[in-house]
C-alpha cells in the first residue's frame, strides 16, 4: 500500500519513505530500512523519527561510529528529546565509550522522569566500571520511579550484593519472590537467591515464575530455573514435576530435554531418560560448532550404558 501511494504521488513522499523504512526494519531488512530513512531525510531533513531510527539501524548493522554521528547531531538539533539521548548512549556504550554513554543516559533520565530505562542502562555501565555504590544510588532512583518494576528490583538487589550488602540484597530478592509478577525477573531472583543459600525463597520465586510465564520463552526460562533450584535443594520430585510439565508444553526444547534426561539418568531411570537425551543430543550435535551440551548428553547416555 505504501509503495502504491508513493508511485501514485498520493501522500507526502518523505513520510512514505519513513514508514517504508519502519516496515523494512520490522522485517529485519536493516539495509533497506536505512535506505528509506535516508531518502525520507533527503526530502525532509527535519524528520526527527527518521533520523532517530536511522541511528538505531546503523547501530544494529554494527556501524557504531556512523550511528553516533547521526545521533549526536540529533541531540544537538533536538536537545530536549530523551529518546535521542537514550539511543546515543546505547551506541556510545557499544562503541566503547562508557563515560560518554553514562552522560547520555543520565541526560535521557533527566528529560524523561517517568521511565526507569535510562537509569537501568546507566547502572549496567557502572557495573562494568566497578562503580557499585553509584550503581546502587542510580537504581534506587529507578525504584522511586517504578517501585513495582521487578526488573528494577532485581537489578537493585544485584547491585547491593556487588556492593557488599548481602543481607539487603537477600531481603530485596525475597520480596520479589513473594509478590513479583514478571516471570523473567522471578527466574533471575530464584537463581540469585539460590546462590545466597536462601533455598525456600528461591523455590518460591521459581515456582511463581513458572505460573506467571506469559509465553513459551518465559516458560522455558522459568522451568529451567526451577529445575536448578529444586535439584540443588534435593527436591527432586518437585523438579521432575515441573520439568515434565516443561516437556509436555515444549517437547522439542533441547535444554529441558537434556536437564530432565540427565536427572533421570542420575537416578538410573534410563528408559525414560534415553529418548530425552537422544533428542537433546540430536539438536545440539547439529549446531556448528556443537556446544558443550552435546557432550553432556553423550555422557549421560553413556552413564545409562548406551552409545549415542
Amino acid at each position: 500500500m505504501l509503495q502504491r501511494l508513493l508511485a501514485e504521488h498520493q501522500a507526502d513522499p518523505a513520510e512514505l519513505h519513513h514508514y517504508l523504512g519502519v516496515c523494512r526494519q520490522a522485517h529485519g531488512d536493516l539495509a533497506g530500512a536505512a535506505d528509506h530513512y535516508r531518502e525520507a531525510l533527503r526530502r525532509n531533513p527535519a524528520l526527527f523519527e527518521s533520523r532517530n531510527n536511522l541511528g538505531v539501524v546503523l547501530g544494529e548493522l554494527g556501524r557504531h561510529t556512523d550511528a553516533i554521528d547521526i545521533l549526536s547531531g540529533l541531540t544537538q538539533a533536538f536537545p530536549e528529546e530523551p529518546s535521542a539521548w537514550y539511543n546515543l548512549g546505547y551506541e556510545q556504550a557499544q562503541g566503547g565509550d562508557p563515560e560518554a554513554a553514562l552522560a547520555s543516559f543520565r541526560r535521557a533520565a533527566e528529560l524523561d522522569r517517568c521511565t526507569p530505562d535510562p537509569l537501568l542502562q546507566a547502572a549496567e555501565i557502572l557495573a562494568a566500571l566497578g562503580r557499585h555504590d553509584e550503581r546502587v544510588e542510580i537504581l534506587q532512583s529507578a525504584l522511586e520511579r517504578a517501585p513495582h518494576n521487578d526488573v528494577v528490583r532485581v537489578s537493585l538487589a544485584r547491585a547491593l550484593l556487588d556492593a557488599g550488602h548481602r543481607d539487603q540484597a537477600r531481603e530485596r530478592l525475597t520480596e520479589v519472590a513473594t509478590d513479583g509478577t514478571d516471570a523473567r525477573a522471578l527466574a533471575a531472583a530464584a537463581l540469585d537467591l539460590r546462590r545466597l543459600d536462601a533455598t525456600q525463597p528461591a523455590l518460591t520465586a521459581a515456582r511463581n515464575a513458572v505460573q506467571r510465564a506469559a509465553d513459551d520463552e518465559e516458560f522455558r526460562t522459568a522451568v529451567l530455573a526451577f529445575g536448578l533450584v529444586a535439584r540443588g535443594a534435593n527436591r527432586r520430585d518437585e523438579a521432575y514435576d515441573v520439568l515434565r510439565s516443561g516437556i509436555a508444553r515444549l517437547p522439542l526444547d533441547p535444554a529441558i530435554a537434556l536437564f530432565l534426561g540427565a536427572m533421570l539418568a542420575e537416578d538410573r531411570r534410563c528408559d525414560e531418560a534415553t529418548p530425552l537425551l537422544k533428542r537433546a543430543l540430536d539438536a545440539y550435535a547439529r549446531r556448528d560448532p556443537p556446544p558443550p551440551q552435546a557432550t553432556e548428553a553423550r555422557e549421560a547416555l553413556a552413564s545409562c550404558g548406551l552409545s549415542p
